[in-house]
């Protein structure tokens, strides 16, 4: 699929926006700017979508080509700002239809009625009383319709507490879930959803028709086609929802991974330290004090290639 000059107007604009934006130097006028920019079409919101997936994926790839677009990145405007525009589009343009092409910008999170940032938690109440908290990198449609409120999940994860005789429907592009008096969260994965119920339960219903009622205490995964067998919640599993990021003699490698959701870029474990085990409560507002934090409590260092190219290995 060939981009219009449209879009390939927008994804210069993006590359500019990244480099400014991580300069390290940019003016406190510059996210206001960008901000107006973001929100004045379609095609922006999708070009920065290109170049927000662009940089996670350049940050785990070792090829050439993103590593040299990392370093002018990193360079900021000691370096020239017209090769790392011109470093950035190069890629941005040659994988934009591989990252999700212009057709699904009507689908995109950026034009959800609610979205958080990677790193930020976002809480809200509806008419009703129904609380909810948008997780790390989320995105979703809110219909706060008396009687009948509904969410629509597009990106991430959400916590759902509906207050005593009333009911919430949350909807994900894998099946509706419909509770009552509960607390739960569902999750967006790229090939299924899941639920976590902390109280009382809800009810999954597919397309298919095909349904599964989930209690409290109890995960299920499921797809359009169908569910995965239940599961236990993990212990302290709702924690992010107050903020905090619990570890019950927990492989590095699986700490580290959830820890990654929180931040942008990318966030390594060595295999040589991988099997390691901790235990603690973190806040999630402040990831560069987990990081410290590790290196306090077990035998590992932390190189920081670029603020988005973090790797945890041996001390």
């Amino acid at each position: 699929m060939s981009l219009n000059a449209e879009q390939l107007a927008a994804l210069r604009q993006a590359a500019h926006w990244f480099s400014q934006l991580n300069s390290g130097e940019q003016l406190a006028s510059d996210h206001g700017a960008w901000q107006l920019w973001l929100n004045a079409t379609p095609v922006n919101a999708w070009a920065w979508q290109q170049a927000e997936r662009l940089q996670t994926r350049m940050a785990a790839s070792e090829s050439p080509a993103s590593a040299r677009v990392l370093a002018l990145a990193a360079q900021g405007r000691h370096a020239s700002r017209r090769r790392v525009v011109k470093a950035g589009l190069l890629l941005l343009g040659g994988s934009a239809v591989g990252l999700g092409g212009y057709r699904e910008v009507r689908q995109s999170p950026w034009l959800a009625d609610v979205r958080t940032r990677v790193g930020e938690q976002r809480s809200l109440s509806l008419n009703n009383g129904t609380a909810l908290v948008l997780n790390t990198a989320s995105a979703a449609d809110v219909g706060d319709l008396p009687g009948a409120p509904w969410l629509r999940l597009r990106q991430g994860e959400l916590m759902v507490t509906v207050p005593p005789r009333q009911s919430c429907r949350v909807v994900t592009r894998d099946g509706a879930i419909e509770a009552g008096e509960s607390r739960f969260a569902v999750r967006l994965f790229d090939d299924s959803s899941s639920l976590e119920v902390f109280g009382q339960q809800a009810q999954v219903t597919l397309a298919s028709g095909q349904t599964l009622r989930v209690s409290q205490g109890q995960r299920c995964q499921f797809n359009a086609q169908g569910f995965a067998p239940l599961e236990t919640v993990a212990l302290a599993a709702d924690a992010w929802s107050q903020g905090l990021l619990i570890a019950n003699d927990q492989r590095l490698d699986a700490f580290v991974s959830n820890l990654s959701r929180y931040r942008p870029g990318w966030l390594r474990c060595a295999p040589g330290v991988a099997g390691l085990r901790i235990s603690g409560t973190f806040r999630l507002a402040d990831t560069e004090q987990i990081l410290r934090a590790l290196t306090t409590s077990l035998p590992v260092q932390v190189h920081s290639r670029t603020r988005y190219w973090v790797t945890i290995s041996a001390a």
